[in-house]
């Protein structure tokens, strides 16, 4: 198998390292191009023994999928290196945000098969939640689940649900980040200094994500096994319940989800 990247960011790493990792393609089935980061691509040549070229021809003969993992804003030009050499059994396969398959197609003036894909950074440590659309002539849809998850979990979504997957885990990593930033923080309103503060907090996220991940009660069958009646967990709930924490995180979410309908109608 072959598999090109254009683009060699955090996400583009983050998959093809899962890949690697979890042994599903070799490293020398990946071939990395990225003018901006030539740097970082020597360094994963030099660390995972993948390929670097910057020979367009080279790089798509007999390619199996190219995965286009530029900014948004750089399809042009990129489209412009790829669009001589496309071969037509390759599968296209974009993790740029907002960017629609008929704008990809017409971008590259091709018909090849097209996938839509949207990782998060949780791809890094392979537990990632990926959501997939897909042209409707591209055909072994199994081949390219099997490997998106070698770096997490899959959703298949019909393309214009790909805002609201944009919004809920795309995005959504760092909107529990932040929510953790700002729990350490009232830690440190509460007295306890910084490093108390984050390393509380680390904690309680890594012990909170493996009840997660290791019971089969749901969030709220969890939280109430926690509250006791008129104890201190309640009483905090009930602060949480009045400032109107769903109502902040729905909207959270609708901005999200909102912003990407924008970008993809930007392109258009």
């Amino acid at each position: 198998m072959k598999i090109v990247f254009y683009g060699a960011g955090n996400m583009a790493s983050a998959i093809f390292i899962g890949m690697i990792e979890n042994r599903v393609v070799a490293p020398s089935d990946i071939y990395l191009t990225s003018k901006s980061m030539q740097e970082k691509i020597m360094f994963f040549k030099e660390n995972l023994g993948v390929n670097v070229s910057y020979d367009d021809q080279a790089l798509l003969k007999d390619a199996d999928y190219v995965i286009l993992a530029s900014k948004p804003q750089s399809f042009p030009s990129v489209a412009g290196r790829i669009r001589p050499y496309l071969e037509p059994e390759t599968k296209v396969v974009s993790v740029m945000a907002g960017t629609q398959i008929k704008t990809i197609r017409r971008e590259l003036k091709t018909e090849n098969p097209i996938a839509r894909i949207m990782p998060n950074t949780n791809a890094m440590v392979q537990h990632s939640v990926n959501g997939i659309s897909y042209s409707r002539n591209f055909t072994d849809r199994d081949e390219l689940i099997e490997l998106m998850e070698s770096f997490g979990t899959t959703v298949t979504v019909e393309e214009d649900e790909m805002h609201n997957i944009t919004a809920a885990t795309g995005s959504g990593s760092a909107f529990l980040y932040y929510i953790y930033e700002m729990y350490a923080e009232s830690l440190m309103e509460l007295g306890f200094d910084e490093e108390e503060a984050m390393f509380l907090t680390r904690n309680l996220v890594i012990g909170a994500g493996k009840m997660v991940e290791d019971s089969e009660l749901s969030f709220s069958d969890l939280r109430k096994n926690i509250t006791s009646k008129h104890g201190t967990t309640e009483a905090g709930l009930d602060a949480l319940d009045g400032d109107g924490l769903k109502r902040i995180l729905v909207k959270t979410l609708n901005a999200a989800a909102n912003r990407s309908e924008e970008l993809s109608k930007d392109d258009e």
